[in-house]
């Protein structure tokens, strides 16, 4: 895999959109953009927490590594220049190698334009072609995120199991549903 490979352009309304792979030098983008969506308390495992450049510089090198090396695709999508969104596939270890660990977050500011859409079905194409062995893509999904639930059911995932009360959240502790994608 090419760092910065640009994988798809176009128009979506009045945006220019773009979805590219992470490259070496995406650490502060990055970092803004989690840091900002953190704040949100959206459903994402970040709950406020801010993240430092040492931090995201370290983890934007070790997933170039994962790139490197064939084990993940992290896929980047740009709207007008800036990142708004962040998805990967991250293949398991050992008798879990065939099974991609799907992660996928959107900026709220672009939210409701088919951008999660876009960013999925751009991520699960690229990790079929790029993952050695891919053959089951796994995600976990906060359970009252219907409009996420939705739209991975949209694509075929298949909820297998919901673990009650994994998730704490805005002082609550929630479902967690685990749904899978055969390749």
């Amino acid at each position: 895999m090419e760092l910065g490979r640009i994988v798809l352009e176009k128009i979506v309304g009045d945006h220019n959109v773009f979805v590219r792979y992470v490259d070496k030098d995406d650490a502060e983008p990055m970092r803004q953009y989690i840091n900002k969506i953190s704040k949100e308390q959206t459903f994402i495992m970040f709950q406020g927490e801010q993240i430092t450049s040492e931090e995201e510089q370290e983890y934007v090198v070790g997933a170039v590594k994962k790139l490197q090396d064939g084990t993940m695709v992290k896929i980047l999508l740009f709207v007008d220049g800036k990142v708004a969104g962040i998805a990967e596939v991250s293949l398991g270890i050992r008798t879990h190698s065939h099974v991609g660990e799907l992660g996928l977050s959107l900026d709220s500011e672009v939210r409701g334009k088919g951008l999660g859409r876009l960013l999925l079905e751009t991520t699960i194409q690229e990790a079929i072609k790029e993952l050695k062995g891919l053959r089951m893509i796994e995600l976990s999904v906060f359970d009252m995120n219907d409009i996420a639930i939705n739209l991975y059911k949209s694509y075929g995932f298949k909820e297998v199991a919901r673990i009650p009360e994994k998730i704490h959240y805005k002082g609550k502790y929630v479902d967690d549903v685990i749904m899978i994608l055969k390749i």
